[in-house]
């Protein structure tokens, strides 16, 4: 048997869930929270294949809208950072490392 607070919370978060499908869907407004998954890559310093696969590997919501992807904004560049800091290059190399997403490379380095 749920409780009425938990039955209430339950409620709202679903209508928050289905407001940003809807918004989502309308395909001319991002809702809130989400933002181009090429924008974020860019400002990482990844590509956006391997900041997608970052996206997948972590468990940040990801969405295709209309050619491109979103992106729960604040949730990627948390595992972004996590992944850019633990990621190891060899002495000499430009290709970074790490287990999550493999082999990649870093245009800029993120302010950390």
């Amino acid at each position: 048997m749920i409780s009425p607070l938990k039955y209430n919370e339950l409620v709202k978060r679903v209508e928050a869930l289905e407001m940003a499908l809807a918004a989502i869907q309308r395909k001319d407004t991002l809702p809130e929270g989400m933002a181009p998954l090429t924008t974020l890559a860019a400002e990482m310093g990844l590509s956006t294949s391997k900041a997608e696969e970052l996206a997948r590997n972590c468990g940040v919501m990801i969405v295709k809208q209309g050619h491109g992807h979103i992106v729960h904004e604040a949730k990627f560049r948390e595992a972004a950072l996590i992944i850019i800091k633990g990621a190891k290059r060899k002495y000499g190399s430009k290709y970074w490392f790490h287990p999550l997403i493999g082999k990649f490379t870093m245009t800029v380095r993120p302010q950390l």
